[in-house]
């Protein structure tokens, strides 16, 4: 922003013809060294006044801290320009940046709380005393709508809970294990006394690391376990094991990978696509895509787009064919499924049918690999609670089972590839992945 204020403030004084020589002008190591100290500065700054964080304080106070923290900034800017001896128009130069820094922070800090609210964490309190009570009511005031409290779970007996603990009540510690098999569930806040209740707070972890739900815990307490990757929107809880800087850099690079990768398939893509769209709609009635609900990161649910394989009324057949079903565990897979269509199974094997996926993966919804997204009815046959730490990473294209036999593989076989990648991921190993993938599409391996 800074330097497009520096760019657009001079314009008036670029002669016309000469902007890419004026953009070809060499950068000083002083300009370079600034843009570095002025990074870091920004970052420090709304770091300082809270602007990263999810708390809710109220439009007018989120509004104020926007414009101290760009007025800060500003002024950085404008300092440096006169020290630097600048010709330019420095107090236009400044108000352009001003103006932009406005904009910008408004629409990331309000965008943010906008998606939040529309897909709060959804918390577990562990425990229902005092500390408990106090947790919910820091949720209430200072996360409203960025963080949800499903209720508490605790093996007091409900008659000695406050009212409103008691309302939200949802079992003992024997019921954890199927609560978050169940239900969503992105936490598990412990608000226990750890001296008096470190076994029940200790198993509690066991069972939300092993279905992959988060655990965090009141600044004053004390647990002894937490997973590497766990983190919190709510300044009232500490992580115990921080995000490693690499792990969060690589994520990033994962997540332009997608976009970039993503946006270049559907472009170079096109006419692929509408070559099979004629085909899919001349040869067989129904629409162009099948769109099917499918579980994903944190298991919400998303519309995931596939070219249609099937006669268009698969799914209400597939209760007839359940018996035929040739898959072990809850997936439904039969080889010569008869609701295929002869074009079906041509792009299937090709794997061109999972191409329009890559929209899925532009908005965010998928990546280019991961496990793959489950179905509703899948998902509802889970018998483990462990299976759900697929849902800790976002699902993808392809992954270490499609490049490593498909539909040939049992459904336990599957599940620990999964695991192995969430355990095991890198950005190298999603290359690898990828590489792969193109030499299992090829040989046509694990088709159905």
């Amino acid at each position: 922003m800074a330097l497009a204020s520096v760019v657009y403030g001079n314009s008036a004084r670029i002669p016309v013809g000469e902007l890419r020589h004026f953009l070809e002008m060499r950068i000083t190591v002083l300009n370079a060294a600034f843009a570095g100290l002025f990074i870091l500065l920004w970052a420090y700054c709304f770091e300082a006044l809270g602007l990263y964080r999810s708390e809710h304080r109220g439009i007018l106070s989120e509004l104020a801290r926007i414009a101290v923290g760009c007025s800060f900034m500003t002024t950085i800017l404008l300092f440096y320009l006169i020290s630097a001896r600048t010709t330019g128009p420095t107090v236009r130069i400044t108000l352009l940046f001003f103006s932009c820094s406005i904009i910008y922070e408004g629409v990331r800090v309000f965008g943010s709380r906008w998606v939040a609210a529309h897909d709060p964490q959804l918390v577990v309190i562990l425990g229902s005393g005092r500390r408990a009570a106090k947790a919910w009511q820091e949720i209430r005031t200072r996360h409203q709508g960025t963080v949800k409290v499903v209720g508490f779970v605790d093996n007091r007996p409900t008659r000695e809970m406050a009212p409103g603990v008691a309302d939200h009540y949802l079992g003992t510690l024997n019921d954890l294990n199927d609560l978050l098999l169940r239900n969503v569930v992105d936490e598990l806040l412990v608000a226990v006394p750890m001296k008096s209740c470190y076994d029940m707070a200790q198993r509690a972890i066991e069972i939300a690391e092993r279905v992959g739900v988060r655990v965090v815990h009141m600044q004053d307490m004390y647990v002894t376990t937490l997973k590497q990757n766990s983190s919190s929107s709510a300044e009232l809880f500490s992580e115990l094991v921080p995000i490693h800087e690499h792990y969060v850099a690589a994520q990033v690079v994962k997540r332009l990978v997608d976009i970039v990768g993503s946006l270049a398939g559907l472009c170079l893509l096109s006419p692929v696509f509408l070559a099979v769209a004629l085909a899919v709609k001349t040869t067989s009635k129904g629409p162009v895509f099948f769109a099917q609900p499918r579980f994903g990161h944190r298991r919400r649910l998303f519309r995931m787009y596939k070219f249609r394989s099937m006669v268009s009324n698969a799914p209400e057949l597939m209760a007839q064919l359940e018996a035929q079903n040739e898959a072990s565990g809850p997936i439904f897979k039969i080889r010569h499924d008869p609701r295929i269509t002869p074009l079906g199974r041509f792009l299937r094997a090709s794997s061109i049918d999972e191409l329009p996926q890559l929209w899925n993966v532009l908005i965010g919804n998928m990546s280019l690999v991961g496990p793959r997204p489950m179905s509703v009815r899948d998902v509802s046959r889970f018998s483990e609670a462990m299976l759900m730490r697929r849902f800790t990473v976002k699902p993808g294209i392809t992954g270490l089972w499609q490049v490593s036999g498909r539909s040939t593989l049992a459904f336990e076989k599957w599940i620990q590839m999964d695991f192995d990648y969430i355990d095991r991921w890198s950005l190298t190993l999603d290359f690898q992945i990828l590489a792969r993938t193109v030499r299992a599409v090829v040989k046509g391996t694990g088709a159905v």
